[in-house]
C-alpha cells in the first residue's frame, strides 16, 4: 500500500516537472529541454506501470511482493523531489 502511495506522489512531481520543462520548451525550443520532457514522461510511463503492476501481483501473489520495491521507490520519489525543487527556482 504505502508502494502505491510512493508511486502516486512521484507522478503528481514528475507531471510538475512535465509543466515546468513544457513551458521551458516553449520559450527556449532547446534539445535540451526536449530531452528533459522525454525523461519526466519515460518515468511517469514507469511510475504508472509500477503502480498497474503493484496491484496486478498482489493479486496473484499477496500483499508482500512489493516489499522490497519500497526502498527504491523512496529513493525515486526523493530525488524527483529535488529535480522539482531545482527546476521550480
Amino acid at each position: 500500500m504505502i508502494d502505491l502511495v510512493l508511486a502516486g506522489a512521484s507522478i503528481a512531481v514528475l507531471i510538475g516537472l512535465l509543466y515546468i520543462y513544457v513551458g521551458n520548451y516553449r520559450g527556449l525550443r532547446s534539445p535540451f529541454s526536449a530531452g528533459l520532457i522525454v525523461f519526466a514522461a519515460l518515468f511517469l510511463v514507469e511510475n504508472l506501470a509500477a503502480m498497474y503492476f503493484y496491484v496486478a501481483m498482489s493479486e496473484w501473489a499477496g500483499a508482500g511482493v512489493a516489499v522490497p520495491m519500497l526502498a527504491l521507490n523512496a529513493a525515486e520519489l526523493v530525488g524527483f523531489a529535488t529535480l522539482l525543487y531545482v527546476s521550480w527556482r
